[in-house]
């Protein structure tokens, strides 16, 4: 048994790290209602809850001095306790966010949180969630024959698994929750409250949008667990410690212990924050692609609007490849076709979303780290495509006869 203060209070500060990140999701199933943001305060301040908080990290704490004295059984300690903390802030958000929201803008939050409800209880959502799963969990163990290049394969096939699964529950959910309001004239009612026709169009994207950040996010979190197993199952070399994590644990100037413990914690963070850029830039492109269904989805049918979401798809990845194809051709076999494929090329690229934009395939393969300002500019460029389709779907939208 090892009794070290410097240990236990390290794990006592992680402990209710753990405890304060659960408190809004705790006091929520706890309450088993709808809490709005001074309600969800006030319980979890509640003496009685910081009390029961309290004892079971220190329960927690004194139980956690019989840890063995390897280091990387304390990194990996600390790894998990990251992990655990992260899911419960990715609940906390929603949690949280929908009551500020309803806060900031009651009416379209108050559409927004019945569209993000109402698509969570989908089996959709969980049909494809499970697919997304399941994807993910195979993909360490499938044989790629890359000659040691077997987690860039990982990755690549995991941000692609995220992005489909998401843009797909998206696209299905925008076309049941808008189309079929419309033609089964409830968003009449809707209308009636008072509504108006942006705040239930904006407020639907926005629900939907979140519906679908929540299964990416669920799903993300997972991929990081999967590619650190991918690299065990591999014995890949451990990755160098990162220079901001050993000069913060110098400051600090623990004992080995606790500074294990902490390097498990700081690891995760690193791990997260190397995942992150290719997170933003496919959630970006899932954005886009809701965007298109959203538009569409005031005017045509589930059938059509799916049908015409994986076209842009398609035809938006080949674009580039169009453009390349037509350039050569007018200037090797210059004629009336060479000039219609250049402008039909042309036209695709104007009109279409450049979603090569948003693959960070490129990026893996040369194991090059992307620029902060790149990323920000692709996330701009994601929200700015999102917007001009959201007019557009407003246009759309407000000539469209409810009655």
């Amino acid at each position: 048994m090892i009794f070290s203060l410097p240990f236990v209070l390290t794990v006592l500060v992680i402990v209710l790290a753990q405890a304060v990140a659960a408190a809004p999701w705790v006091t929520t199933v706890m309450a088993n209602r709808s809490l709005t943001l001074g309600e969800m305060a006030r319980d979890a301040v509640r003496p009685k809850t910081l009390l029961r908080i309290l004892a079971v990290a220190v329960l927690l704490a004194i139980a956690s001095v019989g840890f063995g004295r390897e280091r990387t059984t304390l990194e990996t300690v600390g790894m998990t306790a990251g992990a655990v903390v992260q899911l419960q802030l990715i609940v906390d958000f929603f949690i949280v966010g929908f009551p500020l929201l309803m806060l900031v803008w009651p009416k379209g939050g108050a559409v927004a949180f019945a569209a993000f409800r109402e698509g969570v209880r989908q089996p959709l959502f969980w049909v494809l969630f499970a697919l997304g799963f399941a994807a993910l969990l195979l993909s360490p163990i499938v044989p790629y024959f890359t000659f040691g290049e077997d987690l860039t394969m990982v990755k690549d096939l995991g941000y692609d698994t995220m992005m489909l699964v998401a843009a797909l529950f998206g696209t299905i959910a925008a076309s049941q929750s808008i189309s079929e309001e419309i033609e089964g004239r409830t968003a009449v009612t809707l209308m009636s409250k008072p509504v108006s026709r942006r705040q239930f169009l904006l407020g639907k994207f926005l629900g939907i949008l979140l519906a679908s950040l929540l299964m990416f996010a669920l799903l993300s979190w997972f991929f990081e667990g999967v590619l650190l197993g991918k690299a065990w199952l591999d014995r890949l070399d451990p990755t160098p410690t990162p220079v901001w994590i050993t000069s913060a644990l110098d400051r600090m100037s623990q004992a080995d212990q606790p500074t294990d413990l902490l390097r498990g914690v700081f690891l995760w963070v690193d791990h997260t924050l190397s995942v992150l850029p290719g997170l933003v830039m496919t959630f970006s492109e899932v954005m886009v692609l809701l965007a298109v269904a959203v538009a569409l989805a005031t005017r045509a049918t589930m059938v059509v609007n799916l049908a015409t979401v994986l076209a842009i798809y398609f035809l938006a990845n080949v674009t580039p490849v169009l453009v390349s194809i037509g350039q050569d051709a007018k200037a090797t076999t210059p004629g009336p076709v060479a000039e219609l494929l250049s402008f039909t090329a042309g036209l695709f690229d104007m009109l279409l979303p450049a979603l090569d934009y948003f693959r960070i395939g490129p990026a893996l393969v040369t194991d090059a780290a992307l620029p902060a300002t790149y990323i920000l500019s692709v996330a701009f460029y994601g929200v700015l495509y999102t917007l001009i389709l959201l007019l557009f779907g407003l246009i759309l939208f407000e000539d469209r006869d409810l009655a």
